[in-house]
């Protein structure tokens, strides 16, 4: 009974240090890229957050490494946005998410945010092609 006891006590300490260190490993930073506020908020390494907003084309440059070893690396400049390659294009105002699960643009989820970016960059080709 008694070492029933130490292994709870034990558990529950070991618990506790997790709920209160877990939160600390959380990366989040706000930085704003012309008229476009960018969070970044992920667990794991941030290799590199660079915000230039002072030149004639303000720019973001983030790369890092999530715990579970996939690496993501967002670039905007003006208001066209590249995630892990893949462009897009934002309009003003917007409001950009770098999660461990993806990039979210103002609050939809990552699977619309990847539809809207298209959408934007597409209607953005077409206006240019007339």
């Amino acid at each position: 009974m008694r070492s029933f006891h130490t292994n709870t006590l034990t558990l529950s300490i070991a618990l506790l240090g997790l709920v209160i260190l877990l939160p600390a490993c959380t990366h989040r930073n706000i930085a704003s890229v012309g008229t476009h506020t960018v969070i970044v908020s992920r667990h794991g390494f941030q290799k590199r957050l660079h915000v230039v907003d002072t030149g004639t084309v303000p720019t973001l440059e983030y790369a890092g490494l999530s715990t579970d070893g996939k690496g993501m690396k967002v670039s905007i400049r003006g208001d066209q946005i590249t995630v892990n390659g893949t462009p897009g294009q934002l309009r003003p105002g917007d409001k950009v998410l770098i999660a461990d699960e993806g990039v979210a643009v103002n609050s939809m989820d990552f699977g619309e945010t990847e539809k809207y970016l298209r959408a934007n960059s597409s209607g953005n080709a077409t206006a240019q092609n007339q």
